[in-house]
Formats: C-alpha cells, sequence, structure tokens
C-alpha cells in the first residue's frame, strides 16, 4: 500500500499547476492555502499523548452463597 502525504499532495499540485497552466509561485501557494488540509498542523509533528497505565476493573457483582 502506497501512502501518501500532505506535503506529497501539495508537491504534486504545484508541479500540476507549473506544467500544465502555466502558474506562478505566488498563484499556486494561494491556491494551496484554499485547500482544507492546508490550515490544520499535521499529526505527526508531536509525539503522541502517553495513555493511562491499564488497570482491571474492580470486580462489584456480589456473590450469592
Amino acid at each position: 500500500m502506497n501512502m501518501c502525504t500532505v506535503q506529497s499532495i501539495k508537491d504534486a499540485i504545484r508541479e500540476n499547476c507549473q506544467s500544465q497552466y502555466d502558474m506562478e509561485s505566488t498563484d499556486i501557494d494561494r491556491v494551496l492555502q484554499a485547500l482544507p488540509f492546508s490550515g490544520h498542523e499535521s499529526l505527526f509533528d508531536q509525539p503522541p499523548l502517553p495513555k493511562r497505565p491499564y488497570r482491571p476493573r474492580k470486580n462489584t457483582k456480589i456473590k450469592n452463597s
């Protein structure tokens, strides 16, 4: 499976705009800013938050003798 990143998508858009539409860099930057994923930070820029340690639940059932 081939995974693509936001940066690889941006690079492909930039290359397409330059070669197909002969756009200037400033125009391409404006187009990239309008994309929905452009304003979000990458999920992989920061390390993941640590998880709480696993603790088994206490048995709350009342046993009938």
